[in-house]
């Protein structure tokens, strides 16, 4: 449900509520399954090696429960992954994408063009990001 519009709708609010319960649940019941307190925790979540580049990318979604503009950013980022996998599927299926998914697709101007290179290099980014966190968790594992 999430746009990229400046405005947010009253549904964001009440899925970012959902949200931060979610999270303020699965964070309770991790740390009492492995035995950390919430002192602990927060003193971990604010050392050096949280900071890293990779720890902030897995940090995200426990950061969003506590910034709305994060969390609206980041559920803006999913929903334009899940259409571009859903353009993929229906293109890996079919062979070729419907006309009404390419209709003027060849009159983009050079901006737009520009933004899309971006737009895939940022999603190219983020997917390798969670590839390595995925493999990471399954090393530890």
């Amino acid at each position: 449900v999430f746009d990229d519009e400046e405005e947010s709708k009253l549904s964001y609010t009440e899925i970012y509520q959902e949200y931060q319960a979610l999270v303020e649940k699965l964070l309770e019941d991790y740390l009492k399954e492995v035995g950390i307190n919430e002192e602990k925790f927060q003193e971990a979540f604010s050392s050096p090696l949280a900071k890293t580049h990779t720890s902030q990318a897995i940090l995200q979604t426990v950061l969003a429960a506590e910034d709305f503009r994060l969390f609206k950013k980041m559920m803006v980022q999913k929903n334009i992954e899940m259409q571009l996998q859903a353009i993929r599927i229906i293109k890996e299926r079919n062979g070729v994408l419907p006309d009404c998914l390419t209709e003027g697709s060849d009159v983009f101007s050079e901006i737009e063009q520009e933004e899309m290179k971006i737009l895939r290099e940022v999603l190219r980014k983020s997917k390798e990001e969670y590839e390595i966190e995925q493999e990471k968790k399954r090393t530890e594992e």
